[in-house]
């Protein structure tokens, strides 16, 4: 099916676009008089074109002629044939990024307004994603698909978002903490996915709606954490 192969270019598409609006305009900073860097409500929208990136470099290289598939990586990794004999369908991986990133990492920002734990979730989802890319590359000496915009992008972003959030910023450092791991636990669950699925638990049309409903897992994890904590502490910070 021609989607399977170009959606990571209209993610790109979408990205250059936001990047560009993030980075030129005012539109998702709370205080333009405040460095966006610095801006926690400009930085959880960073997240979302970043991801867009990261799914680019991981889909789009068998395409450009480069020899780095990563559904042939994750067939390998789970223990499956390559294709096309991996049972896995090829529909699963369009389906969880869109669903996550297109749709579940948008929603988290525009609810920071609201929630910062919410809002700041999907940046633990970056964070884990960049330490297995980048801990992969390392233990095996090789590159791995979406290593490098994990490893440049992710890790040193998400942490510089800790530091301006909690370290040098206004917010809670056990809320930041709290939104990180719910992302976190959100990437284990793309493997248990993965796990349900070889051992038979679910079918291909159960990995196809885990794939669809776990767009919303870091910001159900993150609402449920909320509850633990005062309210005060959830809300936005005007930046001076």
């Amino acid at each position: 099916m021609w989607f399977y192969t170009v959606w990571p270019f209209i993610g790109l598409g979408g990205a250059i676009v936001m990047l560009a609006i993030l980075l030129t305009t005012d539109t998702f900073r709370s205080n333009p008089k405040v460095s966006r860097w610095w801006d926690p409500a400009w930085l959880v929208w960073l997240a979302v074109p970043l991801y867009w990136l990261h799914q680019f470099e991981e889909y789009s290289l068998p395409v450009l002629g480069l020899d780095y598939s990563i559904q042939e990586m994750i067939c390998q990794k789970i223990g499956f044939p390559p294709y096309p004999e991996c049972p896995i369908p090829l529909a699963f991986y369009p389906v969880v990024n869109i669903a996550l990133m297109w749709f579940g990492a948008p929603l988290a920002a525009y609810l920071f307004r609201r929630n910062v734990l919410i809002g700041l979730s999907f940046w633990g989802l970056l964070f884990a994603n960049g330490l297995v890319h980048t801990a992969g590359g390392i233990m095996e000496g090789a590159y791995n698909t979406g290593l490098w915009t994990a490893a440049v992008l992710f890790v040193p972003l998400s942490v510089w978002v800790i530091y301006a959030s909690a370290i040098r910023g206004p917010y809670s450092g056990k809320v930041v903490g709290v939104a990180y791991a719910a992302g976190a636990i959100t990437h284990a669950f793309l493997f248990g996915g993965y796990g349900l699925f070889k051992a038979g638990l679910i079918g291909n049309a159960g990995l196809l709606v885990y794939a669809a409903v776990i767009r919303f897992a870091p910001i159900i994890l993150a609402a449920i954490a909320s509850r633990f904590f005062q309210p005060e502490l959830l809300r936005p910070v005007p930046e001076h």
